[in-house]
């Protein structure tokens, strides 16, 4: 059983190194038939290109405060969510109190709230501000249907027990309803990610990825602008992949 379980841990290793080579063939491919760098650089010079960017202190700067700002963002819109989706969870007259809100939040065009944005805020803030607005909702949504979804039967049976609260909340409500939360914690992440990048971009903020990939379009180095994408990537990845670490733990601790 466990060779088993190791050869079906390294197939699936395999098969998204497979996906990643499909995708460097295929940009290859098109890199060579294309044959014009400003429009489609090829592979080999995007990873010149990204080596350069690792050996300036300005990229690491710019990475630097752009994860700031994400995991800024993250954790108003999470603590916004928290604050708003669990009440909403027991009692019915918040949810409807907050269901039109949420509807608005989530229908609001992305490039309508970065242009008032550009309006109402500084360019050091609005790429938090714009990715609060988005990812709140969603974020919001999982929290509430998470909570809402725990077995109805488990909890009438401790309410008619008389289970304290306290204890409900951290014996049954949160094991029951993290792993769901916490997927929906690691899909906002890269979105999060997304948001900040293209708030920089829009607004210009100082040290950040997006500004970097906005100089670099204007000079036209297209090379530049795929690099600092794969860099952007891999910083979304590692965040994702550091929600997944956490939320097998958690998964632990639940069956524990």
């Amino acid at each position: 059983m466990k060779n088993q379980g190791r050869a079906l841990r390294i197939v699936g290793y395999i098969y998204p190194l497979i996906t990643l080579g499909l995708v460097f063939a295929v940009w290859a491919i098109a890199a060579r038939a294309v044959d014009l760098p400003i429009v489609l650089p090829s592979v080999g010079d995007t990873f010149r290109g990204l080596g350069e960017l690792l050996g300036s202190a300005d990229f690491y700067v710019a990475l630097g405060w752009t994860l700031l700002r994400t995991l800024v963002g993250f954790v108003i819109s999470l603590a916004l969510s928290l604050a708003l989706a669990l009440p909403a969870a027991f009692l019915k007259p918040v949810e409807k109190l907050f269901s039109p809100l949420v509807v608005i939040a989530r229908a609001v065009p992305t490039m309508s709230i970065i242009l008032l944005c550009l309006l109402w805020v500084s360019n050091r803030i609005l790429p938090v501000v714009v990715s609060v607005f988005i990812v709140f909702p969603v974020l919001y949504t999982t929290i509430l249907n998470a909570v809402v979804g725990v077995d109805k039967k488990l909890a009438e049976m401790s309410r008619v027990y008389k289970v304290p609260a306290a204890r409900r909340a951290a014996k049954l409500y949160l094991p029951l309803s993290m792993p769901a939360i916490l997927s929906g914690v690691q899909s906002t992440l890269g979105l999060m990610v997304k948001l900040i990048i293209a708030g920089e971009v829009m607004s210009g903020t100082a040290r950040s990825i997006g500004q970097a990939m906005n100089l670099a379009h204007q000079y036209l180095e297209t090379d530049v602008v795929l690099a600092y994408t794969l860099a952007a990537i891999a910083l979304s990845a590692l965040l994702e992949g550091a929600v997944a670490l956490v939320k097998r733990l958690a998964l632990r601790w639940r069956y524990a």
